[in-house]
């Protein structure tokens, strides 16, 4: 996932377990990125090193996928079935129009999916963990956990495809009641979690 030579120098000490497992281990996910470059959110410190950038699995926009097909293939649909409507009553055009309409329809669906797959994304650093979820163009959340306030990290299967797809719902605790932050679709579940585990771990015992 990632080159030992890409990993910065103050994370080679032992003591952080993750690197040898995320190092050595799969190739390189676009939906999880380890010491990403030139990442920059709100209230970074200067001396904040990002460590993962984690993003929804694609199988979580599946749904987006399937309605814009759907959307694309009605006209089609409509298209054989009235088929013998002469042009004396329009149906060329009301086709072409209903066509052009699923064509921009889909379009904005999948362009949707997209923006919410590439803007609903988890930052990972060593002091805490940032979550923006955009909803929309006028609607976002920002969440951010420092790392000395988590009490307890779990995760958990979505379905059938977890194993198959190594996917999970995360679950970060912190001193307060309930569970403050979800993540869902998450890629490499456990592996998240080994880093976000050894992170609070350094940090409870005040070495990071």
């Amino acid at each position: 996932m990632a080159q030992k030579t890409s990993i910065p120098k103050k994370f080679r000490n032992k003591e952080f377990t993750f690197i040898n497992n995320l190092a050595n281990g799969k190739e390189e996910d676009r939906t999880l990125k380890l010491f990403p470059k030139n990442v920059g959110f709100a209230r970074k410190a200067q001396d904040e090193e990002v460590i993962l950038v984690v993003r929804r699995h694609w199988i979580a926009y599946l749904a987006h996928v399937l309605l814009a097909l759907i959307v694309l293939i009605v006209p089609l649909v409509l298209l054989l079935v009235t088929h013998k409507i002469s042009d004396t009553y329009g149906g060329t055009t009301l086709y072409l129009g209903l066509f052009v309409v699923s064509v921009v329809i889909s379009a904005n669906i999948l362009v949707t999916a997209f923006m919410q797959w590439y803007y609903n994304v988890s930052i990972i650093t060593d002091k805490k963990i940032v979550a923006l979820t955009v909803a929309n163009v006028f609607q976002h959340d920002y969440i951010e956990i420092l790392w000395r306030k988590v009490q307890d990290v779990s995760h958990d299967s979505v379905g059938p495809l977890s194993s198959m797809l190594d996917l999970g719902n995360m679950y970060i605790d912190t001193a307060g009641e309930g569970v403050d932050l979800t993540l869902t679709f998450v890629p490499c579940p456990r592996d998240v979690q080994d880093v976000i585990d050894n992170l609070v771990e350094l940090t409870h015992k005040g070495k990071l």
